[in-house]
């Protein structure tokens, strides 16, 4: 066991030891049951328990059915109870559940057909309906917390507050929300978003101390639709300051409920009103920038909560998986939407000054000191903040310089990205390296192909920065990373098992692109001889090196010269450019096949000729 192998496997022990410390203090948290409560929805009924005491019993008057009993459960046979869990595992998704939920929501559409219908007759004024609304959904949260804590009716109890606190709330948001009512009343705006806010903040502490993340999710929404009415105030501060407050709140409840879910959830809402309200108010830079920072900071302190606390990362679940994905996709969107207004800010502050990009390469720096904190702590490692740090310092490279300069800088930044994973033993910067390689591929060839100008001999200086510079460079580097994953013996062991695709993706891409670069630089016979000598120095160096997968990719440039000289140049070439693109590919094709004749000569053809009879 080598040095590497022997770190790995420590990590994964401390790993270990971790998770089970956090599982033990969950255990140990836990509040025991109150004796004499059952759970009228999840536990087994009466009748149940009843008969399996009595099946119980008869198996220990009667060995013989007991003994047949175990023969019957040891070969897999189905019992009797576990036909009734089955069956009761969906009559309570059907009763339970989906029979709640519909009776919630229609008890809300009624709700609002009588405060229709009120309106309608005159049987109440708009305080009145307010008042009623309230008081009725402020009841039904009441009675379904204490369906769900004091009778043990757990569902049906959350289902029946999350549908009172929507009808309260909303009836409170009708009082400032709807013209009508706000003239009527006479409700200010603070008055309204106290009132709200305090609705809210209620049900959630309430619903944290319940573990009820329904409830607290539906508070949390109906929060974030409380911070759209900031946006009527005369200050720019309020808005921001709402939904900050709102993401803070998540995050610290993420410290002792690890609910990803919310966590992720606010991440989008936070930035969704802060769009809003730079689209509605129109804030200065300053007040954009900070806001954005101030979220990017925010979010990236409930990442690292969530790693905290997370699961046992040698458990590969369903729900370990979709966990990393979330905390993934959430660090990438924390990011983007930060680069975002950080972009918006600087290029409104300064206006006059060609500062495009410093939003990104600052968000980038963000993520890599991220990852560099969360390598040291007692947390998983934050891989989307490595390989983000990289996708999005390419990005900014990319919005500060030109066409020719971003191929160049996104070189760079690959080749630095992969030294950076080796020296650093960081693999997901190579991952972020991979993407970068990917998007400048499609960059190359729907951007530098068109924009960039051609080989021209009379223009010398304009060459260096053309096209056919930039598709070299990108071969050149392509071609090299191969080589170097072909080599190397650093690389974890899920990279190890996609090395092969690893090392014939960055190649087949690099000969790809030599092809194209030839024949957009090159026309007629021109682009046959080019291909065909492109097809033969890849078999050269295949042989030379007797790396199987050159040679292959030599033959496979040699086939589409051949293509093209058989199926074009006969048709489109004049009669001496004819002749001569099958003189040179007939030439070539035997001189290849007689080197490798040589270079193989181990192998059997199968070709030989049949001897004629009587000879």
């Amino acid at each position: 066991m080598n040095d590497d192998e022997l770190r790995r496997e420590v990590e994964r022990l401390r790993n270990e030891v971790d998770a089970l410390h956090r599982r033990l203090e969950a255990v140990e948290s836990e509040p025991p049951s109150e004796s004499g409560e059952s759970d009228g929805v999840d536990g087994p009924d009466e009748q149940t328990a009843t008969e399996e005491t009595e099946t119980t019993e008869a198996e220990s008057g009667n060995p013989s059915a007991s003994a047949d009993s175990a023969v019957t459960k040891s070969t897999g046979g189905e019992t009797l109870s576990d036909r009734l869990a089955a069956d009761r595992d969906w009559e309570l998704a059907l009763g339970v559940r989906w029979l709640g939920l519909v009776g919630a929501l229609a008890l809300v559409v009624g709700v609002v057909f009588f405060v229709r219908l009120a309106i309608e007759i005159g049987l109440l004024g708009p305080g009145g309906r307010v008042a009623l609304g309230t008081l009725t959904g402020v009841g039904l949260l009441a009675g379904g917390r204490f369906a769900a804590t004091r009778q043990g009716y757990r569902r049906w109890g959350r289902i029946a507050a999350g549908t009172g606190l929507a009808i309260a709330y909303f009836s409170v948001y009708a009082a400032y929300g709807f013209e009508s009512y706000r003239d009527a009343i006479g409700t200010p705006l603070w008055a309204a978003l106290a009132s709200l806010t305090a609705l809210v903040a209620v049900a959630a502490i309430v619903s944290v101390r319940d573990r009820a993340p329904f409830v607290v999710g539906e508070a949390f929404l109906l929060g974030y639709v409380t911070a759209t009415l900031s946006t009527d105030a005369a200050t720019v501060v309020l808005t921001p300051a709402y939904v900050l407050l709102l993401g803070g709140g998540i995050v610290a409840i993420a410290t002792v409920r690890p609910w990803g879910r919310l966590v992720s959830a606010s991440t989008f809402a936070t930035y969704g009103v802060l769009l809003l309200w730079v689209v509605d108010l129109e804030p200065p830079a300053t007040a954009i920038g900070v806001a954005g920072v101030a979220a990017f900071a925010l979010f990236l302190v409930g990442g690292y909560v969530l790693r905290r606390s997370d699961v046992d990362p040698e458990l590969e679940s369903t729900h370990s998986r979709i966990h990393r994905a979330r905390l993934a996709v959430t660090t990438v969107a924390n990011a983007g939407f930060a680069t975002l207004f950080l972009e918006i800010a600087l290029r409104e502050g300064f206006p006059e000054v060609a500062i495009d990009g410093v939003g990104a390469i600052a968000v980038a720096l963000a993520l890599a000191a991220t990852y560099a904190v969360t390598d040291r702590a007692p947390v998983r490692r934050d891989g989307a903040a490595a390989a983000g740090s990289v996708a999005f310092l390419a990005g900014g490279v990319a919005m500060a310089v030109g066409t020719f300069a971003t191929t160049v800088g996104a070189l760079a930044v690959i080749g630095g990205a992969v030294a950076l994973s080796t020296e650093a033993d960081a693999p997901a910067f190579r991952v972020g390296a991979h993407a970068v390689a990917s998007a400048l591929v499609l960059k190359l060839l729907a951007v530098d192909a068109t924009e960039l100008p051609a080989f021209d001999a009379a223009e010398p200086i304009v060459i260096l920065t053309g096209r056919p510079v930039a598709f070299v460079l990108a071969i050149g580097v392509f071609y090299a990373l191969a080589w170097w994953f072909s080599r190397t013996d650093v690389l974890t062991d899920l990279e190890r098992r996609f090395l092969p695709a690893t090392v014939a993706n960055y190649a087949i891409v690099a000969t790809g692109l030599g092809v194209i670069v030839l024949a957009l630089e090159l026309s007629g016979l021109g682009v046959s001889i080019a291909w065909i000598l492109f097809g033969s120095a890849l078999l050269g160096v295949g042989i030379a090196t007797d790396v199987r997968g050159v040679r292959a990719l030599g033959i496979a440039v040699l086939g589409l010269a051949t293509a093209k000289v058989f199926l074009f140049d006969t048709r489109d070439l004049d009669t001496v450019a004819r002749t001569l693109s099958f003189l040179v590919l007939g030439a070539v094709l035997l001189i290849a096949s007689y080197v490798y004749a040589r270079s193989r000569g181990d192998v059997e053809t199968g070709l030989e000729l049949p001897e004629r009879g009587g000879e």
